[in-house]
């Protein structure tokens, strides 16, 4: 019976914390929801049942922020974010949590700074041992194997979409670093006033899938930790 706000989404756990454990469990949550989508949690409400049987409620105060988008939390979504989060909270995967709590930033930032942000966290994380030519294509290709068959239609999609979007932007369409670097050396930035519909269109579809797959790649390495 506690006294909830509308247009807000209350969770509740069947399982009791203490303060640290309550903070800890909302900072993860928190981090993995912000990361998955454009929602902003406030710090946990907490519900206390005294000795002689009475209750007390103290409950959160959430506020609204803007956000650079909207996007709703399906069901399918929401079981995703609380698998990732009870995973990285029951076995305390405290690298997990710095990653989305990155993420959740990369999220709210611009798109141009989130896309050449999002770029570089999959050339660092997915990055093998051995030195290549090209690291961040082979980064690439370890995330999508991870994520997706080779011939998978929405990989072969994405990969198509990405060509034809370097190529209009004046970059070569057989290297994968081009987006990188296109948006390190201000590239992008000088051109979009140019853009037309379509290139705008395939930049933000890029961005996407791009954060989508990324998400992917980290819910399958936190399954078999």
């Amino acid at each position: 019976m506690v006294s909830l706000y509308d247009h807000n989404l209350w969770i509740f756990s069947n399982k009791e914390f203490d303060h640290n454990n309550c903070y800890r469990f909302s900072r993860v949550l928190k981090a993995v929801s912000e990361a998955f989508c454009n929602s902003y949690l406030s710090p946990p409400g907490v519900i206390i049942m005294l000795s002689n049987g009475d209750v007390v409620e103290q409950p959160s105060t959430p506020s609204n922020k803007n956000t650079s988008g909207s996007e709703n939390l399906t069901d399918e979504k929401l079981i995703r974010v609380l698998d990732v989060t009870e995973r990285i909270y029951e076995l305390n995967l405290v690298d997990y949590l710095d990653v989305f709590e990155y993420l959740s930033e990369i999220k709210k930032t611009s798109l141009f700074i989130s896309e050449l942000a999002l770029w570089s966290f999959v050339e660092q994380h997915w990055k093998g041992e051995k030195k290549n030519n090209n690291e961040l294509a082979e980064s690439l290709k370890r995330l999508r194997a991870i994520v997706y068959d080779r011939k998978d239609p929405d990989y072969v999609e994405f990969k198509e979409k990405f060509k034809i979007f370097i190529e209009r932007t004046k970059g070569k369409k057989e290297n994968l670093s081009d987006m990188r670097n296109l948006l390190a050396h201000g590239t992008f930035f000088k051109q979009k006033n140019n853009w037309d519909n379509r290139q705008w269109s395939l930049f933000v579809e890029i961005h996407e899938f791009l954060f989508n797959m990324v998400l992917l790649g980290l819910e399958k390495e936190i399954e078999t930790v």
